[in-house]
């Protein structure tokens, strides 16, 4: 967990409006909003189909204790879910009432996350379907925690998968439709283990008509937010090689790739056609995260797949946070002008290395180099 981790006090939170669960007069002007383009890896834009298959993925997801907030947090975006045929998140965290953390508070090194028994209805009402625990917190309060967290996903009808060897297939619009979830430790499918992973992206690709990877790797934070090819250890753990790791995986015969873990944003390639976001940042950090620096910024991803399970198209919608730290549409989009920024650099370092540009905030320029120069990585970083 990065250092930036800080708590959400819930005086912040104590208001009636939070007595509500997803208001309609909030759909009703989230709805209204300019939504960006779907663009395809030529950064062309393209309108949906009604025969598309649509997946969407959010980023960790740090709920509160208190329920009252977590009802609240996908309000912006619940146009969105109910359009998906598929949503995928990553559940951060163990939904539990167990008491006793395994690991001790270090500030900077360790934190223990617990979300509340009712979380797992709140994603289930927000049409949330597969979430992954392939990540450093799903065991944050031990066996019993971790099994707890199962039974109330699998009772509210959602699935959790990541674990070793697992996967989930699903057959939505005709289309069968795999998704691996990853990590970087042996007991969950293994983004080190290059090799093994690559046999079971085949295995789950001869069953299937799309294949989609969700998965944690690489450093945290402003430190690790430009993308390289070598491998990565932090807080003395190894996390992984993210360019090594995308070339065998669509190798393999992955259709798409969906990163995340920095708690950031990253840049975006396409690889032989296929989509590969590097990290899509966080999506709920009202249960600690920071959202300082560029952890301000995030994305909702939506994928388009044609009827054939071809890729067609992704979307990213910029996202920001309110005050209790919950998702939020950025009409600046500096999320986007961050990606399409990160991936100028990568362009100038990696090789073969073809970025998945987004188009639509040009106007917003300047609005971005403000608040970007602004943040501490930034600062250091004024050469555009």
């Amino acid at each position: 967990m990065t250092p930036q981790h800080t708590p959400l006090t819930l005086r912040q939170a104590a208001t009636g409006a939070l007595l509500c669960f997803f208001s309609a007069a909030a759909i009703g002007q989230v709805s209204a909003q300019a939504l960006p383009s779907f663009v395809n890896c030529s950064a062309q834009m393209t309108e949906p189909a009604s025969t598309d298959l649509r997946i969407a993925a959010v980023g960790d997801l740090v709920f509160s204790e208190n329920s009252q907030i977590n009802r609240l947090a996908f309000n912006d975006f619940l146009p969105q879910l109910t359009q998906a045929d598929l949503a995928l998140g990553n559940l951060e965290g163990p939904i539990t009432t167990h008491p006793t953390s395994r690991k001790p508070y270090i500030p900077g090194r360790s934190y223990s996350f617990r979300f509340p028994i009712d979380t797992a209805d709140v994603l289930k009402k927000a049409n949330f379907h597969i979430l992954s625990i392939a990540n450093n917190h799903s065991n944050d309060y031990g066996p019993v925690g971790f099994a707890d967290t199962r039974q109330h996903l699998s009772a509210s009808g959602l699935e959790a998968t990541g674990l070793k060897d697992s996967h989930v297939i699903r057959t939505v619009k005709g289309l069968k439709v795999g998704v691996i979830a990853l990590a970087h430790y042996p007991v969950f499918n293994n983004v080190l283990d290059i090799e093994a992973t690559a046999k079971l992206v085949a295995q789950v690709r001869s069953q299937s008509d799309i294949v989609v990877l969700f998965y944690q790797l690489g450093g945290e934070g402003d430190s690790h937010a430009l993308l390289h090819n070598e491998d990565v250890v932090f807080l003395g753990e190894q996390r992984g090689n993210a360019r090594k790791f995308a070339q065998a995986m669509v190798k393999a015969g992955a259709s798409a790739l969906v990163g995340h873990g920095p708690h950031l944003v990253r840049a975006a390639e396409c690889i032989q056609g296929v989509p590969v976001l590097h990290s899509i940042g966080n999506f709920v950090s009202s249960g600690g995260l920071s959202v300082n620096s560029l952890a301000n910024v995030t994305v909702f991803t939506e994928l388009l797949f044609d009827e054939g399970g071809r890729f067609k198209a992704v979307r990213l919608t910029p996202t920001t946070f309110d005050k209790n730290r919950l998702p939020m549409i950025d009409p600046s989009g500096r999320a986007l002008n961050l990606i399409n920024w990160f991936n100028r650099q990568a362009a100038k370092t990696l090789s073969g290395f073809e970025p998945l540009n987004f188009p639509g905030y040009d106007a917003q320029t300047d609005t971005f180099r403000k608040w970007f120069r602004a943040t501490p990585f930034g600062a250091q970083n004024t050469s555009e």
